[in-house]
């Protein structure tokens, strides 16, 4: 399927998901988001708009006005883009993590494992995904090889090798 028929297709449900000219503002402001994330995300990533939108829709399961958000698909200027799985591995070969919430060094990417304990008595466990995400100190990247299979944006913890900050012992 198009992309202009898909997103004439969002265009109606955003129309009518709120009455009169709020549901017509939100169907432009989708719209221009959508046509603007396409033509930045094929451009960089190489694919068409097409299949582009075509995966993202196959994807989503929440509704469009909430989905395509600048919270989930960033203007590629401000993502890391990797040709390949194992160009963003060699990239950070320690396969180390710094966990945003406790500041302990996590072997996963998204759910520390650091074993801070935190003021609650209980080990830091926080995820990467969710409302907080990072706070804003996570690391954002896509990867060309594999995104129409998986089309997001990952954000993960701040890998070992870019963490600025000096780091205490656990």
């Amino acid at each position: 399927m198009s992309a202009e028929t898909i997103i004439a297709t969002l265009r109606i449900q955003a129309q009518q998901s709120w009455g009169g000219k709020s549901g017509e503002k939100r169907a432009d402001e989708l719209e221009t988001f959508i046509w603007t994330m396409l033509a930045d995300y094929a451009e960089v990533l190489g694919f068409s708009e097409d299949a582009i939108l075509e995966k993202l829709e196959e994807r989503r399961d929440y509704a469009a006005v909430n989905y395509y958000q600048p919270a989930n698909f960033p203007p590629l200027k401000d993502v890391n883009v990797f040709d390949t799985v194992e160009q963003l591995r060699d990239k950070f070969p320690s396969g180390k993590f710094v966990c945003p919430n406790c500041g302990g060094i996590s072997t996963d990417y998204s759910t520390c494992n650091s074993g801070r304990i935190m003021a609650n008595k209980q080990p830091c466990d926080w995820k990467a995904w969710g409302l907080l995400r990072t706070f804003g100190k996570g690391y954002r990247f896509v990867v060309k090889d594999d995104f129409l299979e998986h089309p997001v944006v990952q954000e993960v913890f701040m890998p070992l090798e870019l963490h600025e900050e000096p780091m205490e012992a656990p």
